[in-house]
């Protein structure tokens, strides 16, 4: 009888044999992530950060590093990972810069829509009380293009999302600005990825399969731009239909 491993690991070699896109990789995607023990209690401590009124400046400095934590756990938790680094280089910093050359990273590329050429990804951590602004997404995307030149996709992990990004519980969002024009223009240019994470995605990556769950969701949307906010990993279907043709889709439930 196979051990947990050797059945995760026989999964990853079948994944190996499925072409990027099919959807049969979404199923099998929930082995490709694994929630650390240790994520629970950092989450508890940003919550505690971010209900606070009035941060002072230390603890303000404090969530900053709180977040970098966290993303680590994040992401030592993708199988595969044989890089993983966070350094002060010739020019930028780099928050988290992961990597693999493996059987299973090249499952986490095809799920995630990565070229093999291009399947280093960059994380940047902001604690910031506001919406992300412009030029620290334009900061990221000349990093990419220029400074990582295999890197594919680029993720920011922030308490707030970033301007112009359509919030939970809005409605569809029409036009674009901000950040989010500068992330379709970006990809439409290099082909390259970026996605937000904000403080409620952060909470559903306790769970095995969320954190490639919801980074599926998100690139797969820099594509459709539905003008919608990614809805909880709990309650996810895709259905995006106008009311003559809901009322149809649900007849049967």
């Amino acid at each position: 009888m196979q051990s947990q491993d050797e059945l995760v690991e026989s999964i990853i070699k079948a994944m190996d044999s499925l072409e990027s896109g099919n959807p049969a990789l979404n199923k099998l995607a929930s082995y490709l992530y694994k929630a650390d023990d240790k994520l629970s209690e950092y989450l508890d401590d940003l919550n505690i950060f971010i209900k606070l009124e009035n941060p002072t400046r230390k603890q303000i400095q404090d969530a900053g590093k709180l977040l970098e934590q966290i993303v680590l756990l994040l992401f030592k938790g993708l199988k595969g990972v044989q890089s993983i680094k966070s350094f002060q280089s010739a020019g930028p910093q780099y928050d988290l810069l992961v990597s693999g050359d493996d059987l299973a990273w090249k499952g986490v590329c095809k799920t995630l829509y990565l070229e093999w050429e291009k399947r280093d990804i960059v994380i940047e951590a902001k604690a910031i009380s506001s919406a992300l602004p412009d030029k620290q997404f334009s900061r990221l995307c000349s990093i990419m293009e220029h400074n990582l030149r295999g890197t594919g996709l680029g993720i920011f992990v922030t308490l707030n999302g970033a301007s112009g990004f359509p919030r939970r519980d809005s409605i569809r969002q029409r036009a674009v600005s901000d950040c989010r024009l500068r992330q379709i223009i970006f990809h439409a240019r290099t082909n390259k990825m970026i996605v937000v994470l904000d403080k409620d995605d952060l909470f559903e990556f306790t769970q095995n399969g969320k954190l490639i769950e919801v980074l599926t969701r998100k690139i797969r949307d820099l594509s459709e731009l539905s003008g919608l906010p990614t809805t909880p990993a709990e309650q996810f279907q895709e259905i995006d239909l106008p009311a003559h043709l809901k009322i149809l889709y649900h007849s049967d439930s």
